[in-house]
């Protein structure tokens, strides 16, 4: 490289730079130390400022109340060394031996928070301990830097093993459990010096994010894997000998106090993971005092305990989930996620996966839609292949309304082969045949989307403000078109006739309501593993499902799918939307617009079997008779495919049939 010649014009430029550099170094440095000197380490605020957060219903009732300062102090000495290797393989391999502050790792959270990426990280076991008994969990740039100078000004002053056995003491390992004997309790019911190294290297894995890695509540695959890895750096510490990894601990059941029993327990559940959702961690959850606004409707939560008991008949082997959404903001009015939360702690209407069946078929007959595919267009009705009607009900072909109407899989099947199931994925559900399994909450959106082709991602959060009533979190709707206004008017005339069909047929199932505009329809799988019902008015959809815990059949009648299946579901279905709707002026919904055009694609003779169909909307039965063959089932399996397998159950080894 050339050298620059002395007294060039680029050497006075080169000069100069390097003197506005090095000015700048010195004046930051300077800066850098006041900053410092000034920063004082404030006296521990963790206990003194902790404080309950309030759940509330939509109209401010109180739901809950969570956050409890559960902590019980231990020296150092106390916690088995493999304990304390644990929590070090997690969260600072290099504690005893690095300064207390990684200059790396600060250089990350500094760029981080200056470029606006991700601002998780950077921080040793001091910061952490700093953060949570000194400062605010705010992730600032300001409390950063404080952050930084008074773990600094902390190690100057105190020993590693004290900061160390103050971070023990502090740090939070979910349920409520401040430090590690608090949380030895609640996870594992012993004391801290009880633990086995399996169980430590658990416990020290939680950590990273309490809630979500709780065994008990879900993600089961994240939390065997954070383990894995707190095991694997034992090991590669010397903390634990190299060689086959211990068993996996089994852990106690979780919130086991009584402000979880009932739905109140899912309820809170649900809120904290759209908490965690939105950003707040569970020291802001537990211990900032934060009023949360629900969008949970309390009168339509407090009947469903006895709607489904009344329906389900005492049971107690069949397992129901149910969510109710409002049409066009997707907020959660109501949800059931098993009779008793300290007793089933297997959410059935956020977690449960179950096939959908014909259920299903809304959404295959929207993208036949879509596609121009008329309501009068024809199809075979025959078995196609695996794929057979509710009650084996036999028919040679009926129009894409008749088979809406009675629930004939086997036309759905063909029209999907044909045009797939796209307008599902626009709905938040599978958008490929055949579906997998869905939640009932997911379903209940997708149906309220039917009203007027509108999606909105449902959500149970409404508002979220500080203990000063200072605003943190106004929720609005996320919403996208999932089909035109026009489709979802044929889709939902088809729905409606659905449901006046077993009206007039006066099937066990009835959810018809007098002077109401409904539709829906029921779902059923093969080997009858699950039934469904998901209906709509224009203000509520609801989904309801039923499984058996035991892994049999709803109803024990052969494989091919049975109507009476969904039976309960149904009669759950009609109470719900009938109290809901009890002060609720009825809407009609818009009339058919009888997109597409009339094709037949069923074989040229026979002819067609089934009449062209009505078009006028019928609020109330009519007299004369109509459609009254016995509708279509899609096969089922149990629960599975979820992140979290049901305590005490296992996938069923069958395979469910293809259906509409």
């Amino acid at each position: 490289m050339a050298r620059i010649p002395k007294g060039s014009r680029r050497w006075r430029l080169v000069r100069r730079t390097l003197y506005v550099l090095a000015v700048g170094a010195g004046g930051l440095c300077v800066a850098i130390g006041i900053m410092y000197a000034r920063t004082k380490v404030p006296p521990v605020n963790a206990a003194a400022r902790a404080q309950s957060s309030t759940f509330t219903y939509r109209d401010g009732t109180t739901l809950a109340q969570v956050g409890r300062l559960n902590r019980v102090a231990v020296p150092l000495r106390d916690v088995p060394p493999y304990v304390r290797g644990a929590v070090l393989a997690a969260e600072d391999r290099g504690f005893y031996r690095d300064p207390v502050v990684s200059p790396s790792g600060l250089g990350r959270a500094v760029w981080a928070a200056v470029s606006g990426g991700s601002r998780q990280g950077g921080s040793g076991i001091a910061q952490q301990y700093v953060k949570v008994a000194y400062l605010n969990p705010e992730q600032t740039m300001s409390r950063k830097v404080k952050e930084l100078f008074i773990a600094v000004k902390l190690s100057r002053s105190r020993s590693k093993d004290w900061i160390f056995e103050q971070y023990l003491n502090t740090v939070y390992f979910g349920r409520g459990a401040y430090g590690v004997q608090a949380a030895s309790q609640a996870y594992f019911r012993k004391n801290v010096g009880a633990l086995s190294p399996a169980e430590g290297a658990l416990l020290a894995g939680l950590i990273q994010a309490p809630s979500y890695l709780d065994p008990a509540l879900g993600h089961t695959a994240q939390t065997r894997a954070r383990w894995r890895y707190v095991i694997d750096g034992m090991m590669s510490t010397g903390v634990l000998p190299k060689g086959p990894p211990p068993a996996f601990p089994p852990v106690a059941p979780a919130h086991t106090e009584s402000t979880y029993a009932g739905q109140r327990g899912y309820l809170i559940e649900r809120v904290i993971g759209e908490l965690h959702a939105h950003g707040f961690d569970d020291d802001q959850i537990y211990r900032r005092g934060l009023r949360v606004t629900s969008t949970i409707d309390q009168r339509t939560q407090a009947a469903l305990p006895e709607e489904v008991g009344h329906a389900t008949g005492g049971d107690r082997d069949l397992e129901v989930g149910l969510a109710s959404v409002r049409p066009g903001t997707g907020e959660i009015l109501a949800a059931y996620g098993g009779r008793d939360y300290l007793t089933h702690q297997y959410d059935n209407a956020f977690l449960a996966a179950l096939p959908p069946g014909s259920s299903f078929s809304p959404f295959v007959l929207a993208t036949g839609l879509r596609a121009g595919i008329g309501l009068r267009s024809t199809f075979a009705a025959t078995p196609a292949g695996p794929v057979v009607n509710d009650n084996d009900a036999k028919a040679t072909s009926a129009n894409l309304l008749t088979a809406t109407v009675r629930s004939y899989a086997t036309v759905f099947s063909r029209l999907g082969a044909k045009v797939g199931a796209s307008a599902a994925a626009r709905a938040g559900l599978p958008g490929r045949l055949p579906p997998s399994g869905v939640h009932a909450v997911d379903q209940a959106a997708a149906y309220a989307a039917l009203v007027n082709g509108t999606y909105a991602a449902p959500h149970i959060l409404a508002k979220v403000t500080d203990r000063s009533g200072k605003v943190l979190l106004d929720v609005r709707p996320r919403t996208r078109t999932a089909f035109s206004p026009a489709v979802a008017a044929d889709v939902t005339f088809a729905l409606q006739e659905a449901i006046l069909s077993d009206a007039k047929a006066d099937h066990a199932a009835r959810p018809f309501l007098p002077g109401r505009p409904t539709a829906g329809t029921i779902g059923t799988t093969d080997h009858n593993a699950a039934g469904w019902f998901c209906g709509y008015t224009p203000d509520l959809a609801t989904a309801v499902v039923v499984y058996r815990a035991s892994n049999r059949p709803v109803v024990n009648i052969g494989d091919a799918p049975q109507r009476s299946s969904a039976d309960v579901p149904a009669k759950i279905w009609r109470a719900v939307t009938e109290n809901a709707e009890t002060n609720v002026p009825a809407r009609p919904f818009p009339p058919p617009a009888w997109v597409g055009s009339t094709r037949n694609f069923a074989p040229s003779s026979p002819p067609p079997t089934t009449p062209p169909p009505p078009t006028p909307v019928r609020t109330t039965p009519p007299a004369s008779a109509g459609p009254t063959a016995p509708p279509k089932r899609p096969s089922v399996t149990k629960p599975s495919g979820t992140d979290r397998p049901m305590p005490g159950k296992t996938a069923p080894s069958r395979t469910p049939k293809s259906t509409g």
